[in-house]
């Protein structure tokens, strides 16, 4: 009887023992766990890297293209007149004072008229359809002027309800704009830490230059930008724009004239405006160093309407006349 209660007891605490973990199984299963958590914990991390780079990708190129959505709506509002075709009325007059001089040698030395119609096609009393001042190029007709990293174009809208409503800017150092269907409109890109446009957003932190740099879009009345650059308050134009994104650090302009990419466009010279204006902007993360990153470059071709094909002037052929 007495062997039999050993002989159970003995089992008992066997069984006990054997519900338990030995030290080495707790610490291989402690190991394992470390091991899960870290791999666990470099997946999520690789994940929110991945998810950040891509939400950031995804912002950049959704501004790029509300930029260059911006810049082709105002190159296809360009306005560029024809000038007026005045032949017919110059024929008109001359056979009227003929017929009123009884078809008289209208040449003759002796005739004022003669020698002013005879003045006028001397080629050095041409005046030069472009002015510039200060570097600054102001066009005598409204029209299209720009080089590889910078656009003026002269815009053709109707003037919105609100801008009605505040004639005079608060900003002393700003010019006053007036509203009106006839707009100069400016891209270029600010060169960080200069004097400029200042950066509204910069303001809020205090460790920060307030003028960054940015492509900025300057938007005046005509008459006040050509007024402005002709009576050289080049400082207060300077200041007088918005900044539309840091995150541009280059913007390049080509002019296609219908055979090459031209990189500089004067429509007073040229006549007309360019068929087709290629953007290409270069966009960085404005929070990571430049070292740190690549930067994107965005292209856009704009088809201007209002364009036509340059006529070249043929020359005349003189092979056939003898001398």
């Amino acid at each position: 009887m007495i062997a039999s209660n050993l002989t159970k007891a003995t089992r008992f605490s066997r069984s006990r023992r054997r519900r338990g973990f030995t030290l080495l199984e707790l610490f291989l299963t402690l190991s394992m766990a470390v091991v899960l958590m870290t791999l666990v914990n470099a997946a999520f991390r690789f994940y929110a890297v991945d998810m950040d780079s891509s939400d950031m990708d995804m912002r950049r190129t959704m501004l790029a293209a509300a930029v260059m959505q911006m810049i082709e709506d105002d190159l296809r509002a360009s306005l560029h007149p024809e000038p007026l075709d005045t032949s017919a009325l110059e024929t008109l007059l001359a056979s009227t004072a003929a017929s009123a001089t009884g078809g008289g040698n209208t040449g003759d030395a002796g005739d004022p008229g003669a020698a002013e119609a005879a003045g006028t096609d001397d080629p050095a009393l041409e005046e030069d359809v472009t002015t510039t001042v200060s570097g600054v190029a102001v066009l005598q007709t409204p029209g299209l002027i720009g080089d590889q990293y910078q656009l003026q174009v002269d815009t053709s809208r109707l003037p919105r309800l609100e801008e009605y409503a505040v004639l005079m800017d608060v900003d002393p150092g700003n010019l006053a704009d007036l509203p009106s269907d006839l707009k100069t409109v400016t891209y270029y890109v600010q060169a960080a830490d200069s004097i400029g446009i200042e950066d509204p957003l910069a303001k809020l932190d205090a460790t920060t230059s307030t003028t960054a740099g940015g492509l900025v879009r300057r938007v005046l009345d005509r008459s006040a930008t050509t007024f402005a650059s002709t009576s050289g308050n080049l400082a207060a134009l300077g200041q007088t724009g918005e900044l539309l994104a840091p995150e541009v650090t280059g913007i390049e302009f080509s002019y296609w004239d219908g055979v090459t990419w031209q990189i500089e466009w004067n429509s007073d010279e040229l006549g007309e405006l360019p068929l087709a204006v290629k953007i290409q902007m270069v966009m960085v993360d404005p929070l990571v160093a430049e070292s740190e990153q690549e930067p994107r470059v965005f292209q856009h071709v704009v088809k201007l309407t209002m364009a036509k094909i340059i006529e070249e002037e043929e020359e005349d052929d003189l092979s056939g006349v003898g001398l």
